[in-house]
């Protein structure tokens, strides 16, 4: 299923770069309909809104595909929770990646089990690596919590200024195991 959210991401893309080219005068909130697909600025969605694809409008290239959970806002923001605008980050200093209003997770008495993971890679392979940084909640969350879910990383030895990194948030509902959120970013240390 991940493949084959990978190609639609691709084709619907090569459509949308294809329509957009000769000035388009299409308004950014306008919705577009292709079969059970609906294209609007920075995401692909299935008309029911349970598959997608999310990119940003900060110049940082954080791309987003779900499949099951649904999020409805995914941004990067820095040690002093200001927003970061462009695919550089600081040596010394700490980001997030924040996932707001995170929904349809399979209920237990009420509570949600959300799995949060977080992986950072470089050249040499893993530098970070987190497979449940909400293991600690055993007995759940509520769902108001649930919606909004924040991994933060470290920038710092043994990274390098001037290299690239990949990092990874992964979204997993614990009481089903086919939804999933993952976003990915790549920055370079300055």
């Amino acid at each position: 299923m991940k493949n084959m959210i990978k190609k639609m991401v691709a084709i619907t893309l090569s459509g949308i770069l294809l329509a957009g080219c000769g000035g388009s005068s299409k308004k950014e909130s306008e919705t577009i309909k292709l079969g059970d697909m609906e294209i609007k600025a920075n995401e692909i969605t299935t008309t029911d809104g349970t598959k997608g694809f999310k990119g940003d409008i900060d110049n940082t290239n954080l791309q987003t595909i779900y499949e099951g959970l649904t999020v409805e806002k995914i941004h990067l923001i820095d040690g002093n929770d200001k927003k970061i605008k462009g695919e550089e980050v600081p040596f010394n200093s700490k980001f997030s990646i924040v996932l707001e209003g995170v929904k349809n997770y399979s209920l237990k008495d009420g509570k949600a089990f959300p799995k949060l993971g977080m992986i950072l890679m470089g050249e040499t392979g893993v530098v970070v690596g987190e497979d449940d940084l909400l293991a600690s909640y055993a007995d759940g969350m509520s769902v108001e919590d649930a919606s909004v879910l924040r991994a933060t990383f470290t920038v710092g030895a043994p990274m390098e200024a001037g290299k690239t990194y990949t990092c990874q948030v992964s979204v997993a509902d614990k009481n089903n195991s086919g939804p999933f959120i993952m976003t990915t970013w790549m920055f370079t240390v300055k």
